[in-house]
């Protein structure tokens, strides 16, 4: 290929991907609906009538809904919450593993704060997304995973880390016991600034059959905290100026303060949850399906291989 080529292919890629980042999915997230604007259309006149400092468009101060917010991060907190994928046995500590999870996760759709908050205004009951998770074995029954996942139909991604500690596994007719802590954040919304720690505890039991294959089942209960806070917001974006202020006057009597701008500042909230589901094991693969109990629930299942 000539360099001429090359350099057409670049240019081709590089505007596609502008014309892409330009382009809101349906699921992606306007949190500047969270605000109300009432314009007021005054300004300041001389003794003769003549208007002096005129206010362009409209004048007045934004309103932000701080409860739609902070209702919107607990939602999307249990969205990007790390997934568990996996029993309370670990790897062993030369152990590897590659999972691919598809998970559908049901969201209160009716409520307010996702009518507003989606692109397109209209969402569905569910989300979809797929998460790459990669697990490492070990020394002295622990073991590290990394995940990267992606909320369909957004330009939303979401990168975590998790630890889990075995207390016990593998003794007699016991089940095996772990606690694990998480982290994830989201990645890729231009409004919202999310992050979710978690801890959890499970238990679980692994059954052979017939030498070729064995199926796990396990149960247990996460705390998941949730921080959130927006970045700078406009409630009025149809009127290009930037913020002007007047302290002389209050807002509506003949003031020619506009101040469209917002920021929503941080909010923590904390969620438990439940979850429960089974892992197939045959050879190298691994077959897992999942589900979780909590203000917004969700569906898993898993493919992969372990080593």
């Amino acid at each position: 290929m000539s360099r001429k080529s090359l350099v057409g292919l670049a240019c081709l890629l590089a505007s596609a991907a502008i014309s892409s980042q330009a382009m809101a999915l349906d699921n992606d997230l306007v949190l500047s609906r969270f605000a109300t604007f009432d314009p007021q259309e005054y300004a300041i006149k001389d003794a003769n009538g003549n208007i002096t400092t005129p206010c362009v468009n409209a004048c007045g101060t934004v309103k932000p809904n701080k409860q739609l917010f902070e209702n919107l991060v607990t939602d999307m907190g249990q969205v990007i919450a790390p997934k568990i994928g996996s029993p309370a046995e670990t790897l062993g500590e030369a152990g590897f593993a590659l999972n691919f999870q598809t998970s559908l996760i049901f969201i209160p759709k009716d409520e307010e704060h996702w009518q507003l908050a989606v692109e397109d205004r209209d969402p569905n009951s569910s989300l979809f997304m797929g998460n790459l998770q990669v697990r490492k074995g070990l020394p002295f029954s622990f073991e590290m995973a990394g995940n990267f996942g992606y909320i369909f139909n957004s330009d939303m991604f979401t990168l975590g880390a998790d630890l889990k500690w075995a207390l016990n596994e593998g003794f007699y007719y016991f089940p095996d016991l772990a606690i694990r802590g998480s982290v994830n954040t989201l990645l890729g919304s231009p409004d919202l600034n999310l992050i979710t720690a978690g801890g959890d505890m499970s238990l679980s039991k692994s059954f052979g059959i017939s030498g070729v294959m064995s199926i796990t089942p396990y149960v247990g209960y996460q705390m998941l905290f949730i921080v959130g806070s927006s970045r700078l917001l406009n409630g009025y974006p149809q009127d290009p100026r930037s913020p002007q202020f007047d302290t002389d006057r209050p807002a509506g009597e003949g003031s020619t303060t506009f101040s469209p701008e917002f920021v929503f500042e941080q909010y923590d909230a904390q969620v438990n949850r439940v979850f429960f589901g089974t892992r197939v094991n045959v050879w190298v693969l691994s077959f897992g399906l999942e589900g979780v109990i909590a203000d917004v629930s969700q569906a898993m299942f898993s493919i992969g291989a372990e080593f």
